[in-house]
């Protein structure tokens, strides 16, 4: 679900834009990011065999240019503006760095359960963040979210994933 939101957001975007994979795992959204045009990529995972089997996976795929760091998401502090930070965390641990992912032009979510979806939805509009887009499949959700527009960008109106009138993602 978060690869499909990625492809979408980036389709018609010059190669060069920049990614940060949060719980990268295995490294797919990584690695599918630097197949998709992408410049600067990092994956980041507190578990050493989720980094060892991303730079694996890279290697194996002849993916280079993309960085696999060992690290907590609590203590991640981004040092730049990122065009698309991906999150696939549990929904707690997302509602409490939320503060930090508003860095991101664009924020794929996932790992929520559908039970969990008010408590998010509520976290992402104290932090100032829209909701473009969700994905369900069974019992779990992916959320495509956006900075929430400033003065001199369109602003399409609070997101109503239930059947609103916001443009649709092409």
């Amino acid at each position: 679900m978060s690869l499909r939101f990625v492809e979408q957001v980036t389709r018609r975007w010059k190669r060069g834009w920049s990614l940060v994979d949060l719980g990268t795992g295995s490294g797919i959204l990584a690695l599918a990011a630097k197949r998709l045009g992408a410049g600067r990529v990092i994956g980041i995972d507190n578990d050493p065999a989720a980094i060892s089997m991303a730079k694996s996976n890279a290697r194996l795929n002849k993916i280079r240019g993309t960085t696999f760091q060992l690290g907590d998401v609590h203590r991640w502090n981004p040092a730049q503006k990122t065009d698309v930070i991906t999150a696939n965390l549990y929904s707690d641990l997302l509602i409490e760095i939320l503060p930090k992912l508003r860095g991101g032009e664009w924020l794929t979510l996932s790992g929520i359960l559908c039970s969990q979806q008010d408590e998010l939805v509520g976290a992402l509009q104290r932090n100032h963040l829209d909701v473009i887009s969700v994905k369900r499949r069974g019992k779990w959700m992916a959320f495509l979210v956006r900075r929430i527009a400033t003065l001199g960008t369109p602003d399409y109106g609070p997101a109503n994933f239930c059947g609103g009138d916001r443009p649709p993602l092409q």
